[in-house]
């Protein structure tokens, strides 16, 4: 991607304000949630003629994911509860190139999604991976300016999701097909790919190179294989030599950001991060703050939003990663005295609820 290690890639505030509404309607603290990644919460008191960077648009996707209970971020009306990508990516561990990933991957959203909106087709000299969004339940107030840009942002997605399985995919884009009309506009997200684009066309394609596609690969282990790996990637790849620029490392915010897609182990944490468990410490400590404080805040935080929008204790306890469900119970309610049941059940007979 060397047109994103030249410069950080950025989204208009306008694109970023649809995300924020909804944060704030499902009850969520903006301010807070900037302040939580790192954030300057000030920005949300500015107008319309800044941008953010899409790295960080990333990390307030991958945080709001998880307190919406919905990786689409409310795009469909068939929403994927948090998990899901993990789900996907624990089904490539058999795949013997970056073609079989492409077709695991493809079939699970459209298991998940219900409809065969993802294919993947063979060519003479690409493998192509094929979005046919036409069909798509998409939430009825959704713009086409929405649209074009959320696909276009999945499709980062998906390329990001292919780098943690193989390096090689980094390489491998030789075309790109997409269905907004033309360029022009605030499309500075676009430059993140280092390949020709196609405009007008009738479904989203990413075409790789079938040499690339069809070498013998080795694929990581589950551990590596995870949502908050992708977003992760999505970061360093997006920020590039800029990532100090754009005050993305602090470790805490690494921290939070591993914690709020459900990786609750300080070990599997610091193994995600690639530094020991007593560098992750000693960082933290540089930073006046410990692990199992801000696994208390997150966790706590993330469990009492989706308590209150009334999903099953048992599913929330795993969406956090807790490894079984008694032990959620016994961590909430030393958190905030009263059992995740107890909460929820209050939470639907507030006055004016």
């Amino acid at each position: 991607m060397s047109s994103a290690a030249k410069h950080p890639i950025a989204v208009p505030w306008w694109r970023v304000k649809p995300l924020l509404s909804q944060a704030r309607a499902a009850g969520i603290d903006v301010e807070d949630l900037f302040c939580a990644l790192g954030l300057d919460a000030a920005l949300l008191r500015k107008s319309n003629q800044h941008d953010l960077s899409l790295a960080n648009y990333y990390r307030i996707q991958n945080r709001l994911s998880i307190l919406f209970g919905d990786e689409t971020l409310h795009l469909s009306s068939r929403q994927l509860l948090p998990g899901s990508t993990d789900f996907v990516l624990q089904h490539v561990g058999d795949c013997k190139n970056l073609h079989e990933v492409m077709r695991v991957i493809a079939k699970s959203y459209n298991l998940l999604h219900g409809g065969q909106y993802n294919s993947v087709v063979k060519k003479t000299a690409s493998v192509d991976y094929i979005i046919d969004d036409r069909q798509f339940p998409y939430i009825a107030d959704q713009s086409l300016e929405d649209i074009y840009f959320s696909i276009e942002c999945v499709l980062i997605f998906l390329h990001c999701m292919l780098m943690i399985v193989s390096p090689r995919a980094k390489l491998a884009i030789t075309e790109l097909h997409i269905r907004r009309p033309s360029p022009g506009g605030e499309c500075d997200h676009l430059s993140y790919w280092d390949a020709p684009i196609k405009f007008g066309a009738s479904t989203y394609c990413v075409s790789f190179n079938r040499d690339i596609a069809l070498r013998p690969l080795r694929v990581p282990n589950a551990e590596a294989l995870t949502s908050n790996a992708v977003y992760q990637k999505i970061v360093d790849v997006v920020a590039g030599e800029h990532a100090r620029y754009e005050n993305l490392q602090s470790t805490s915010a690494l921290v939070r950001d591993a914690l709020s897609r459900g990786v609750v182990e300080q070990s599997d944490v610091a193994a995600q991060m690639g530094v020991s468990v007593a560098t992750l410490r000693r960082r933290l400590a540089g930073e006046e703050t410990g692990f199992r404080d801000l696994r208390r805040d997150v966790l706590n935080d993330t469990a009492k939003r989706l308590l209150l929008t009334g999903q099953p204790v048992a599913d929330i306890s795993e969406a956090l990663g807790f490894s079984e469900f008694r032990a959620f119970n016994r961590a909430f309610k030393d958190w905030n005295g009263v059992t995740p049941t107890a909460f929820q059940r209050a939470g639907k007979i507030r006055p004016g609820a």
